[in-house]
């Protein structure tokens, strides 16, 4: 939550020791300081959100925002709608893609846009001013109900935002959530921060700590509670922060309501040296091919489920991304492609694990894997000789064994003897050494390569939160 960007610009530095120093009439002080703005959106049918950073320029006639959708998509705008209100502006975005207008307010203050439109749909806008000392922290994410009632459809992605609007550790929170067509703002509180090595984790609840009501909806009270775990280190490619919890909804109408929530961004595991959740277009590998998809059943990418066909089910994706495969020579492709991770510092380490999520789509009647699909993990430190740490194969040997189960191959014959791999997204870890035995001498380097063969349909792998840690 740290990981907050200033957006001072430092034009000059101004010295003054007293009343009689004369000061350069060419500067303009007022300007020293470039207003900016962060926010929630999404727009009140749940299927798209992100935050926002909206600056406005030295002069205070223009401005411009960029949103930045959970799937990576970004959308810049710019306006020079803006009305000087005294102690305030009033600015008025206006495009095919984002519409707002907004009025600045106070550091800490909550801020609502008001007729918001994103591409044609209904939308809702929250920002509040960023500044050095009161950093905004937005991070967007979604909520599931376990046990669900109208008018709430777990069928369909609903949006769970938080807005932190003071410094790191004990904290105000506003909430951004859509139930039924209609956005509802709330409140929290974040407290309880203890740090434990380069991570921070926060109890966060529902409330003010007056009231654990973060919001009304139909005339009942929602209230919630979880917690928040970031990175407390210096800024870099390790910033991050997670949001996980259960909320209640005590409805009138239909009763109590319950479910869990988490955001759309992940942590990396402490030590990891590689974490790729496929959230974004910051990636950590390369892929054999450049990525691809027909929009149905060939392809070779990172999606979100939006990209690839909807008859492609698959269960505990954590955020909204995986690297997803199928019937990858159906659009000219070789079958057999890779994806690699090359050049992961090792440096003093000794023993090193390899973890990831890995799942596969079951069509609901059989299992589709012929004897020659795999997926493959391997691993090399001279980029040259690598060797299997994990694979999945087919169930069955036999040089014309089609439609088997896929399994973990235990001990890389070519066979899947082990755990059955589902629909459901499951973690599997493999260790290997750095230590001189599996090489020469121990390395400062290692190169992690997915290997994966699929020649049809229905034969698919979904990969995610890739890691590889050591000690």
């Amino acid at each position: 939550m740290k990981k907050i960007l200033s957006y001072f610009m430092l034009a000059i530095i101004l010295v003054a020791c007293s009343t009689d120093e004369s000061i350069d009439s060419t500067i303009d002080v007022a300007n020293l300081e470039v207003e900016n703005y962060k926010g929630i959106f999404t727009t009140v049918d749940g299927q798209n959100r992100g935050t926002l950073d909206i600056t406005l320029s030295q002069d205070g006639r223009s401005a411009t925002a960029d949103l930045i959708l959970s799937t990576g998509e970004v959308v810049n705008i710019f306006t020079d709608q803006v009305s000087d209100l005294g102690n305030t502006k009033e600015i008025v975005f206006t495009s095919s893609e984002l519409s707002f207008s907004m009025t600045t307010g106070e550091e800490g203050e909550t801020l609502e846009a008001s007729t918001v439109t994103f591409r044609g749909t209904e939308s809702s806008l929250l920002v509040a001013q960023n500044t050095e000392r009161a950093p905004v922290n937005p991070i967007t994410g979604t909520y599931i109900c376990t046990t669900c009632a109208g008018p709430i459809d777990n069928s369909m992605t609903q949006t769970f935002n938080f807005m932190f609007v003071t410094a790191d550790g004990n904290s105000s929170i506003t909430t951004q959530t859509t139930l039924g067509m209609t956005a509802f703002n709330g409140i929290g509180d974040q407290n309880s921060c203890v740090a434990g090595g380069p991570q921070t984790t926060c109890d966060i609840t529902s409330g003010d700590g007056m009231t654990n009501v973060g919001y009304t909806a139909g005339g009942g009270d929602v209230t919630w509670t979880g917690t928040h775990t970031f990175d407390n280190g210096a800024t870099g490619p390790t910033d991050c922060s997670v949001i996980t919890g259960s909320w209640s909804w005590n409805s009138p109408l239909v009763g109590i309501v319950d479910g869990t929530f988490t955001s759309d961004s992940m942590c990396p595991p402490t030590g990891a040296i590689l974490y790729e959740d496929f959230e974004d277009d910051t990636t950590n590998y390369t892929s054999s091919i450049p990525e691809f998809s027909d929009g149905f059943f060939d392809y070779f990418t990172r999606t979100d489920g939006s990209n690839i066909s909807g008859g492609v089910s698959i269960d505990n994706i954590q955020g909204n991304s995986f690297f997803g495969a199928q019937d990858i020579d159906g659009e000219g492709a070789a079958s057999a492609q890779s994806i690699t991770f090359s050049g992961l510092d090792v440096t003093g380490l000794t023993n090193l694990t390899f973890s990831g999520l890995f799942a596969e789509d079951d069509n609901g009647t059989s299992q589709n894997w012929d004897d020659e699909d795999f997926v493959i993990v391997e691993y090399s430190f001279n980029d040259t000789d690598f060797t299997p740490i994990f694979a999945i194969q087919s169930e069955e040997p036999g040089g014309d064994t089609v439609n088997t189960t896929p399994r973990v191959d235990t001990d890389f014959d070519g066979i899947g003897d082990g755990a059955e791999i589902t629909d459901t997204l499951t973690e599997y870890t493999a260790m290997f050494a750095n230590d001189g035995t599996t090489n020469p001498t121990a390395s400062t380097t290692v190169t992690i390569r997915i290997r994966i063969d699929f020649n049809a349909g229905n034969e698919d792998i979904a990969i995610d939160n890739v890691t590889v840690s050591g000690m």
